[in-house]
């Protein structure tokens, strides 16, 4: 069962201001916000979740549906901890849905089987397919992080069908949004499912490549050291250093919480046990940076060298990998939001480089 825990609104605005501008959010509306909103949870006046949800309905009146679903994703925002903010997940995928037939390429909805921890679970995915694509075209994954779900990554998913010439598909990561399963240092064996299906829908492509944003971006790593996936993009995304004991009891704004989320779990971890259970993501600690192979999947690393929530010292791991860049941009914080639009473009242009 999901569960609250203690944030202040304000601070999480303030955090969170160039991921939600770079997407549209006027700045005005997010200090508006700041002012009107007094509590995470309540369900009511004042509360996270009622006071996005009025901005998002109406833009839903005034006929804009895919600005009513990015308004529902941030009043469900930061995760499901209770009823309003459950019931504004639900009509941001509906809003996301009806808006769908306008987006700027054709777009799919699937539930599909996949075999993970022993049983067969079903992953909802999303597909965009630009039409007249030769039918080797690469396949690409989309993916974001812990609190920011698959119908947020879609400007992203757009530009990566777009700009690579590829058929691409997004989802929720082992934990979040619609995923049946709780969060695990095996989620890429829930990953490994969906691209075994996108292989069988189009077995003809040439390539798989994958990008990720945060803790997703800790996924593509993985899928590039195991050599999952030909190429990889990671932008922000979580190492080794990342979860140690010291950057654990670091995290602020809320993320002990959604991350204690993302594991499904009923109650607020203990400190001790919160560590305890991110330790067992490190790639160190899984033996995967200690022997790069005889010729690593490429690998891009982009990050902030001012993240609040991953220690710049991290990516030092990967600095010495061949086929691996690795970037930290200065006075930018988690993901090089501030500089995205300069990061993103060329990050999809490396990709489709790698995939050609």
């Amino acid at each position: 069962m999901p569960y609250t825990f203690p944030v202040d609104p304000a601070e999480l605005i303030e955090e969170r201001t160039p991921q939600w501008t770079l997407f549209g959010t006027d700045p005005a509306v997010l200090d508006e916000m700041s002012r009107r909103i007094r509590d995470l949870w309540a369900d009511g006046p004042g509360g996270w979740a009622h006071e996005w949800s009025l901005l998002a309905e109406r833009a839903e009146k005034d006929g804009d549906p895919l600005l009513a679903s990015r308004l529902y994703g941030i009043a469900k925002f930061p995760v499901l901890g209770n009823a309003a903010h459950a019931r504004a997940y639900d009509h941001q995928l509906r809003t996301f849905l009806q808006a769908s037939p306008g987006f700027e390429v054709p777009f799919e909805r699937h539930v599909i089987g996949v075999h993970f921890r022993g049983q067969v679970v079903e992953v909802p995915i999303h597909l965009y397919l630009p039409g007249n694509l030769p039918s080797d075209a690469p396949v690409v994954l989309v993916f974001s992080g812990v609190d920011t779900w698959k119908t947020e990554v879609h400007p992203t998913a757009v530009a990566t069908a777009r700009m690579i010439g590829a058929r691409v598909v997004t989802f929720d990561m082992a934990g979040t949004g619609e995923s049946p399963v709780p969060n695990g240092p095996d989620g890429e064996r829930y990953i490994a499912g969906i691209i075994d299906w996108m292989r069988r829908r189009f077995p003809e492509a040439r390539r798989v490549g994958a990008t990720g944003f945060s803790f997703g971006g800790h996924w593509t790593i993985k899928l590039a050291l195991l050599g999952m996936v030909d190429a990889a993009v990671s932008v922000g995304g979580l190492i080794d250093t990342a979860f140690s004991p010291e950057a654990v009891a670091r995290l602020r704004f809320g993320m002990p919480g959604i991350f204690g989320n993302s594991l499904r779990l009923d109650a607020e971890p203990s400190p001790a046990e919160l560590q305890a259970a991110m330790s067992e993501f490190s790639l160190r600690a899984q033996g995967l940076l200690d022997d790069w192979g005889s010729d690593p999947v490429p690998l891009l690393y982009v990050n902030g060298a001012e993240d609040q929530h991953v220690p710049a010292e991290d990516s030092e791991a990967l600095e010495t990998r061949p086929n691996t860049i690795v970037r930290l941009v200065p006075n930018a914080t988690h993901c090089a939001l501030q500089k995205a639009r300069e990061i993103l473009p060329w990050s999809l242009q490396w990709l489709r480089d790698q995939l050609a």
